[in-house]
């Protein structure tokens, strides 16, 4: 069932989602690829054929600060989020929202899980081990804050957002052009994914990073 979702409040920024459906997307049944966090769709649940563009466009944030959007394929999202992070001065900030249960659905509200002053190179390997959680599955929202203040987030529907709007977020995306053109954040209708194997992911990431469940959402 599709239906329209509600902003999420995060930190001093709003990440509006489109309509989306909390059913789990099935994997491919003859691929043994990961499918994408979320897929564009029509108003009856069906795939519409439009795959995101691969560009980023230069925004001003609910708050007044400055930010890129960046829209990739699915099968560079992993490359152009490890690629982004590396600009954020170290030691960095990691804020994990999850926003839904795979077994319930989508949570009344986000669950929020922190780390501070974690080491990069821990970071970038406890996600690089959990492709399916991280790069693949609609239940979070992952924010990274680096030493000086600058962030990068990946959302649930695989939208990537670079704050502020900085000369090294764009050399990290050197050979992706400038557009106005709209990513899946601007789609009606999507239906987001949501993997079983996840779930393990998930329970290990939180061990890995010795993430600490954080009251305030």
């Amino acid at each position: 069932m599709l239906r329209t979702a509600r902003g999420v409040k995060i930190g001093v920024d709003r990440v509006s989602r489109p309509a989306m459906s909390t059913t789990p997307a099935p994997l491919p049944p003859s691929s043994g690829e990961l499918p994408p966090k979320a897929a564009s769709v029509t108003i009856e649940g069906l795939p519409d054929g439009w795959t995101p563009p691969r560009s980023f466009r230069a925004q001003v944030a609910p708050d007044g600060t400055t930010r890129l959007v960046v829209s990739v394929p699915p099968e560079e999202l992993a490359a152009t989020h490890l690629a982004l992070l590396e600009v954020l001065g170290a030691p960095w900030s990691l804020r994990y929202l999850k926003l839904t249960d795979r077994r319930v659905g989508q949570l009344p509200k986000p669950e929020t899980w922190v780390r501070m002053d974690a080491k990069p190179e821990q970071v970038q390997a406890a996600l690089s081990a959990r492709p399916a959680l991280v790069w693949h599955d609609g239940r979070h929202q992952l924010w990274m804050r680096g030493k000086f203040g600058d962030q990068v987030v990946l959302d649930e529907l695989g939208v990537l957002y670079c704050y502020p709007d900085d000369p090294a977020f764009r050399a990290a995306l050197a050979g992706i052009p400038e557009s106005k053109e709209v990513g899946m954040d601007g789609r009606d209708y999507v239906r987001v994914t949501f993997l079983a194997e996840a779930d393990a992911e998930e329970a290990s990431l939180f061990q890995a990073l010795s993430l600490q469940r954080w009251g305030g959402a």
